[in-house]
């Protein structure tokens, strides 16, 4: 009995691994979907990730699949990833992927795909096994003529709350329909949306309207989760809503001795909370984000970023002199499958394990334009100097005649001559090169200028 009892709390521990993720959707062709999904899982249970996994663009085996439970009855896929993020320190990792799945006709074309399977991590409420579930119409909507896409979230896999004081948290949602978007607890009836999690965080208040958590941390330390579904409707007053999406993430609440105005906050960055941010296609994407501790006798440890497949992040670094700021630095060059939207959230840590707020932005991966020359990673030389000279030859004998190109490092540009030789230039200290307008300007103002 008692080595019975020994083996199943080794199970239980093992076992005690997922950390939360999201299940969204957009249409393709006929009866066709995309579905987009992330999770995260604690690394030391066989899901490993470092800075090597990311970069190489290595596909994780993940665990459990996604089934189709309402409208169609299939396995539609089993749930592999590619790791975007992790956390060294917090022993979690997080990574995303999508599959195109074909749908039969239905009365009423719903229908409802979600994933299951056990354990969360030990809870203050509620108990081990996760369900998340996400619905999808595909009647064709009458205000827009065309099939209705979900509205899409991000969170870090854990939020960390400092006991004793109050808490906002804000929930990113963003719709490219342009629809209404509301948040609500996720249900056990009349179909169980949550497993063992259905509204675990007592003494919260969520603010549908604004996607608005917050909580007087006063009741447990530990963890809790929290399982939400992200809806979008064509009218604040609408009751039905188009889509419904699951999101589910960790709170953890911990007892420390520092006041609640300690916690580390992020300056102005670049990069700031509701900004969009367009890049290209095979466009290098490179910011700094810079975070502060929350007092004199505090250090920042970590930036936790939820990011886009093949973003990478660099080592933390001390920033400036005060020695209380830190930066790291984030690099993306999208494929040619990732036009379209992204979110992409950032939070600070510190010592103490105390975070910052999260602060989340778009960025729009748009078509490569056909006049951008392609460098390499280290923006000093031409990817394909031979397509220099032709791009050249046709700007500078062009009318009006162009002597600058864009190219695929923000923050440099091609100069050209009559004989079609290109030079590498690099635009000013924060600064890019913004083409409609063919100077440098501010970064991230390139869209306002002209």
């Amino acid at each position: 009995m008692v080595q019975a009892a020994i083996a199943a709390a080794d199970l239980t521990h093992k076992s005690s691994h997922f950390r939360g993720g999201i299940i969204s959707w957009k249409p393709t062709d006929n009866h066709q979907i995309e579905i987009n999904y992330r999770v995260a899982f604690r690394a030391s249970s066989g899901h490993a990730c470092d800075a090597n996994t990311i970069e190489n663009g290595t596909l994780l085996p993940g665990e459990g699949s996604l089934q189709c439970v309402e409208g169609c009855s299939d396995t539609i896929t089993t749930m592999s990833y590619y790791c975007t993020d992790f956390s060294a320190t917090e022993d979690w990792t997080s990574g995303t992927n999508s599959i195109k799945y074909n749908l039969s006709a239905s009365s009423n074309n719903l229908f409802t795909f979600g994933f299951s399977s056990c354990c969360w991590i030990p809870l203050v409420e509620g108990s081990s096994n996760w369900r998340m579930r996400t619905t999808a119409n595909l009647t064709v909507r009458q205000d827009t003529g065309k099939i209705n896409s979900s509205p899409v979230s991000a969170m870090q896999p854990v939020v960390r709350f400092s006991y004793g004081c109050d808490h906002t948290l804000k929930i990113p949602v963003s719709d490219d329909d342009g629809d209404v978007v509301k948040c609500r607890w996720s249900k056990r009836t009349p179909n169980d949306e949550c497993g063992g999690v259905c509204e675990t965080l007592s003494g919260s208040y969520l603010d549908q309207s604004s996607c608005v958590l917050t909580y007087n941390a006063t009741q447990s330390t530990g963890w809790y989760a929290v399982a939400l579904q992200i809806e979008d409707f064509q009218k604040t007053t609408d009751t039905v809503p188009f889509s419904s999406v699951s999101l589910q993430f960790l709170i953890f609440v911990a007892n420390l001795s520092e006041s609640c105005a300690s916690r580390p906050f992020l300056p102005q960055n670049i990069i700031t909370d509701g900004s969009i941010l367009h890049s290209s296609a095979n466009k290098i994407f490179n910011e700094s984000i810079i975070a502060r501790s929350g007092a004199a006798t505090l250090r920042v440890t970590a930036i936790d970023t939820v990011s886009p497949i093949g973003m990478i992040k660099s080592a933390l670094f001390p920033f400036g002199t005060s020695g209380r700021e830190w930066f790291v630095t984030v690099t993306w060059t999208p494929m040619k499958s990732q036009i379209g939207t992204h979110l992409f959230c950032y939070t600070a840590v510190d010592n103490l394990g105390q975070t910052s707020d999260q602060t989340c932005a778009t960025l729009v991966v748009d078509e490569e334009p056909n006049d951008t020359v392609v460098l390499n990673q280290d923006c000093n030389a031409f990817k394909t100097p031979e397509k220099v000279h032709t791009k050249c030859i046709e700007a500078t004998t062009g009318v009006p005649k162009i002597f600058y190109l864009a190219t695929s490092c923000s923050s440099y540009f091609v100069q050209c001559n009559e004989l079609g030789t290109g030079r590498i230039v690099r635009c000013a200290p924060g600064t890019e090169w913004c083409n409609h307008v063919l100077t440098c300007v501010h970064s991230g103002s390139c869209a306002t200028e002209g």
